[in-house]
């Protein structure tokens, strides 16, 4: 089954300012609500901006084919280093629709695509020395993943619980299907 293809125009997002994240994130939240059933599902934030080499449908077609961003075996990952004593393949978050109602979204800041875009104008100025505009949300069918194991007991300084966004594909051959959707923010 190919995954389903949402687009979401979001030209007031830019990241040269604060963006306005709650306004935002509920346009968003919407079209996840209106375009995906009741389940738990996992989501992977992408900025285009990572992946300078392709225009964004070109992008979107890479990761249908491949089933993810990690189409580059040779890039290593935001924060290897410290991920790197696990067997994993993507980072990602997790959420619940229920009663076509995203829940158990953070109560400081409201909603799902509220918390993606304040983290990652926030907080990847850390790790990555500049905040990234989401263009992308995966969205992951969780029963064709799962958690990665720790294969190294090497102490690499990974804040506790983070390791519980790391995942590794079931099927590792066939990606894509795992992949149920990608939502296009259109700048």
């Amino acid at each position: 089954m190919r995954a389903k293809i949402v687009e979401v125009s979001l030209t007031d997002y830019k990241i040269d300012s604060k963006p306005d994240y709650i306004k935002l994130g509920a346009i968003v939240d919407k079209a996840i609500e209106e375009n995906f059933n009741d389940g738990l599902y996992g989501i992977r934030a992408i900025g285009k901006d990572d992946h300078r080499n392709f225009t964004l449908d070109e992008l979107v077609n890479k990761i249908l084919t491949t089933g993810t961003d990690k189409y580059d075996p040779n890039k290593k990952s935001v924060c290897h280093d410290q991920f790197s004593v696990y067997d994993y393949d993507i980072q990602m978050g997790t959420f619940e629709i229920k009663n076509s109602k995203l829940v158990n979204c953070p109560d400081d800041l409201p909603g799902l695509f509220a918390e993606t875009i304040y983290n990652f104008y926030e907080h990847t100025p850390l790790d990555r020395g500049y905040s990234v505009r989401i263009d992308l949300l995966l969205i992951y069918d969780l029963s064709k993943l799962k958690l990665a194991k720790k294969t190294n007991i090497r102490d690499t300084g990974i804040k506790p619980g983070l390791e519980n966004y790391l995942y590794k594909f079931v099927d590792r051959k066939n990606k894509p299907e795992a992949l149920l959707g990608i939502v296009k923010i259109l700048r």
